[in-house]
């Protein structure tokens, strides 16, 4: 039995859980407007996360990480929503490493500067763009000397293992787990994985037995997605639920945590949990 599936079949949310959906976007993509201003922005994303029990999200920046567009914007309307709610959106700066070294370091430091410790990455949309290409690299020293957590869209196996390597002390996620990263994920222990997949039946519970429940965080790819989809397949899954509450929120939680973008209300929520 589960008490976690229990209280989510029966409409009770996680009265003793807390979740941090790690995979949310907010802003403008090119096929659709996540929202239409930052008054909805703001309201809908509560509302949101409060119909599905979510305590919070790790929000990127929406379309302006596409090729073509200026990232500072979306990094600009991201800010804005975190100011809004700052217990409840834990903000995931962008950078696109076509820009000059000049402009992205710049970047980094705005945003480190306005309190941002986390970073989002999608340099396989930006004209695929190396993992471990000069700019990137700058990228990953700057998150190992600020203490920043990496979060991209994907790495090739050998380019993470090679990243990982170099800056040990700096945890890295992939943003769409698939079974052919287990190698890396049991090699190093500074990569993990979001759950966010279309794998087939069962990727899950076996990515937990070949890995281990504490790699992997939960994440729905919202507000494009209805966040269910990246809560049901840990509330199902057939492992415990000590295991599920690791995914749900507080293997992120821990990864947040380290970098100093943990939100003091959830800490307190984690220890009153534990006691």
């Amino acid at each position: 039995m589960s008490a976690i599936l229990d209280n989510w079949l029966a409409g009770r949310g996680f009265p003793d859980a807390v979740v941090i959906d790690a995979h949310i976007h907010i802003g403008e993509w090119p096929h659709a407007t996540t929202f239409r201003n930052l008054d909805e922005a703001v309201r809908q994303s509560v509302e949101t996360m409060d119909a599905h029990g979510v305590d919070a999200i790790c929000a990127q920046s929406g379309g302006y990480m596409w090729e073509g567009h200026d990232y500072r914007l979306g990094n600009d309307f991201l800010m804005k929503v975190c100011r809004r709610l700052p217990d409840r959106v834990i903000g995931f700066l962008h950078v696109n490493p076509n820009d000059s070294r000049k402009g992205i370091l710049n970047e980094l430091d705005r945003m480190h500067d306005a309190g941002f410790r986390c970073i989002k990455l999608i340099n396989s949309y930006q004209e695929n763009y190396p993992g471990d290409g000069p700019n990137l690299m700058a990228v990953y020293e700057y998150a190992a000397k600020h203490r920043m957590l990496v979060f991209n869209h994907a790495w090739a196996n050998a380019v993470i293992l090679k990243i990982s390597r170099l800056f040990p002390e700096t945890d890295f996620i992939f943003a769409h787990y698939g079974e052919g990263y287990n190698p890396v994920l049991k090699a190093r222990q500074n990569v993990h994985a979001n759950i966010w997949s279309m794998g087939s039946a069962g990727w899950l519970d076996r990515g937990i037995r070949a890995v281990g429940a504490r790699k992997f965080s939960m994440g729905s790819d919202g507000f494009l997605n209805c966040l269910s989809v990246g809560i049901g397949p840990v509330v199902f899954a057939p492992i415990s639920d000590a295991d599920k509450r690791g995914i749900l929120g507080l293997n992120i939680a821990r990864l947040l945590d380290k970098v100093g973008a943990l939100p003091a209300s959830l800490k307190a929520k984690i220890l009153d949990s534990t006691k």
